[in-house]
């Protein structure tokens, strides 16, 4: 069997984390409310957590599959594993903490013209934030489910990573197959790599939303000077 990956990258181009976590520092947050202000950061944090869970899991399949081709190095198997599991885990919550920060009242109107935009509502925010909950919670109480006997299948992890297989036309291989690993399952759940990229994707450019809301200067006549915001039509 020939495999073939198909694990799209996640880009950042202006590294909106460092511009965020930078502005909060050094300037101050965009909010003077406690509750704005932990939400959006637990936002920021987790999705930093889930990018970078997941291109690490991107790069230990890669290892694990395309190796030195003498040996299949396990341990970088489930070392993708656990890093997916800890990237949807973050992607979840980061989903929870901005479904919170849409609904606070605390939001003044520059801040909720951004957050609460209508127009392109990102899909993370809707059924698909919803599947990943469900995968969430199936990885998180798997553990109850086999003690409840519950689960009758031999589950040597949690996370399986597949895809579609066809036959290769090679006279001098018969009967090759090409697998081209693209998804991942968790039980009865499914999801393409190409999806969770999309989904993050959409996560990283809410990151950037919440960094163009943050502080240019402090200065002791004006306090926080704010950036004029190019606030998307409703």
């Amino acid at each position: 069997m020939i495999i073939k990956l198909s694990i799209p990258a996640v880009h950042a181009p202006n590294d909106p984390f460092l511009g965020y976590w930078g502005k909060q520092a050094f300037l101050g947050h965009f909010s003077d409310n406690p509750f704005v202000t932990t939400i959006a950061s637990t936002y920021v944090r987790c999705v930093f957590a889930a990018r970078e869970d997941y291109q690490s899991a991107a790069e230990h399949l890669k290892n694990y599959w395309e190796g030195d081709g003498n040996a299949l190095r396990v341990s970088e198997l489930y070392r993708a594993i656990t890093r997916l599991e800890s990237c949807i885990t973050a992607m979840y919550l980061a989903v929870r903490a901005l479904r919170q920060l849409r609904k606070r009242r605390e939001l003044t109107e520059r801040e909720r013209a951004v957050i609460c935009a209508k127009k392109a509502k990102p899909r993370f925010l809707g059924s698909d934030g919803d599947l990943l909950g469900q995968i969430r919670n199936k990885i998180q109480h798997i553990e109850e489910e086999l003690a409840e006997g519950k689960v009758s299948k031999d589950l040597p992890f949690m996370i399986v990573m597949t895809g579609p297989e066809v036959p290769v036309d090679d006279p001098r291989n018969p009967g090759q197959v090409l697998k081209t690993i693209d998804r991942l399952q968790v039980h009865k759940f499914e999801v393409r790599f190409a999806e969770l990229a999309a989904w993050l994707g959409e996560m990283v450019d809410y990151v950037d939303k919440l960094h163009s809301l943050m502080p240019i200067e402090v200065n002791s006549v004006q306090g926080k000077v704010f950036a004029p915001l190019e606030v998307p039509p409703q």
